[in-house]
């Protein structure tokens, strides 16, 4: 009964960590799926250690620069100002290249396949004015998003849970 408690444990911290995906310049420049940042050294994942400095691509903090010489990522406009991202500033009036498109509503409830950020103002996008102070679910930039932390405790507890109850 221990060896398949341990199995459990072993599989839900699998689950809960995933396999790192390789991404980047170093991987043939390989993107992350859904939006997850590509760190400097070349793995997917969200927060400081992939967002952060070095960010190759995905929802990096701060944005990635992008105009006439050079195209954000899949998903990503080019603002007027030069910078990638999503939402009104970035795809709106003087997008410079990508996905141009308006505005699209969001809360903590709404569906959110692509780890886009859900800003204070209650919009998708990625950048420091959704990913940044206020960011309510999504790649927010102070750390991983709310959905992933929730997961992540949630399946702690479930393993912590489960070890009590077989020890």
């Amino acid at each position: 009964m221990k060896t398949l408690a341990l199995v459990i444990v072993a599989a839900l911290t699998l689950i809960a960590h995933g396999v790192a995906q390789e991404c980047g310049n170093q991987n043939g420049g390989a993107l992350c799926p859904s939006n997850l940042c590509c760190s400097r050294s070349g793995r997917c994942g969200l927060g400081r250690d992939f967002c952060g400095d070095g960010c190759q691509s995905g929802a990096c903090c701060p944005s990635r620069r992008c105009g006439s010489f050079q195209t954000c990522d899949a998903n990503q406009c080019c603002s007027a100002q030069g910078f990638c991202g999503l939402g009104r500033q970035y795809c709106g009036a003087g997008c410079q290249n990508g996905a141009c498109w308006g505005d699209v509503r969001c809360t903590v409830q709404t569906p959110n396949p692509n780890n886009l950020c859900c800003s204070s103002s209650g919009f998708f996008g990625l950048g420091p004015e959704y990913c940044g102070a206020g960011c309510q679910a999504g790649a927010c930039c102070g750390g991983a998003s709310t959905a992933m932390a929730d997961v992540f405790n949630h399946t702690a507890a479930s393993a912590a849970t489960l070890l009590s109850s077989v020890v």
